[in-house]
C-alpha cells in the first residue's frame, strides 16, 4: 500500500501516470472509501454529514460512469487494436486518489484558516487549478493523448460532475 501511495505522489508531482497504478479493483475500493471518508469532514458545521456522502457518491459514480464511458468511445474510434478499457482499473483509481488527497488537504486548509478571509478562497482557487491540471495529466496519459486534450477532458469531467450535482441539488431542495 506504501508503494500505491508513493505512485499517487508522483502522480501529483506530474512525474507518473495511472498506467504505473495496479490494475486491481481492491486499490479501487480502497481510494473509493478514502473519498467517501474525506467527505465526511465538514467544512461548514450547518452541512449535515449525510449530504456531504451524498455528493462524495455522486462525484465518485459521475467519475466512475464518465471514465468508463471515455475509455469505450476512445477504444471504438481508435485505428489500431488498443485496449483502452483494460485501463479502467487504473484511471478510476487515479483520479480518485488524487480528488481524496486534494479533497482532504482542501478541507484541512480550510479548517486552519477562517472561512471569511479571502485568502481561504485563493486557495480554494489554486487548489482547484491544480487539480484540473493533475486530472489533465492522468487523462492524457489514459487517451494517449496531448497534455491540451486531457486538459479539456479533465474540465468535461468537472462540468460533469458540478452538472449532476446541480440536477441532484434541484431535486432535492425543491
Amino acid at each position: 500500500m506504501l508503494l500505491n501511495l508513493k505512485i499517487f505522489l508522483d502522480i501529483l508531482k506530474f512525474t507518473k501516470g495511472p498506467q504505473d497504478l495496479p490494475s486491481r479493483p481492491n486499490l479501487l475500493n480502497i481510494v473509493i472509501i478514502a473519498n467517501i471518508v474525506v467527505g465526511l469532514i465538514t467544512i461548514d458545521p450547518k452541512i449535515d454529514y449525510l449530504i456531504n456522502i451524498f455528493f462524495a457518491a455522486i462525484y465518485i459514480i459521475v467519475t466512475i460512469f464518465f471514465i468508463q464511458i471515455g475509455l469505450k468511445i476512445k477504444e471504438d474510434n481508435s485505428p489500431n487494436d488498443i485496449k483502452y478499457k483494460s485501463r479502467y482499473l487504473q484511471v478510476c483509481s487515479g483520479i480518485l486518489g488524487v480528488h481524496a488527497f486534494i479533497a482532504f488537504m482542501t478541507s484541512i486548509v480550510a479548517l486552519i484558516i477562517d472561512p471569511a478571509e479571502m485568502l481561504l478562497m485563493m486557495l480554494f482557487l489554486i487548489l482547484s487549478l491544480y487539480a484540473w491540471f493533475v486530472n489533465g495529466h492522468i487523462f492524457k496519459n489514459a487517451f494517449d493523448t496531448t497534455m491540451t486534450f486531457g486538459l479539456g477532458i479533465s474540465l468535461l469531467h468537472s462540468i460533469t460532475c458540478v452538472f449532476v450535482m446541480m440536477i441532484f441539488i434541484q431535486v432535492l431542495f425543491i
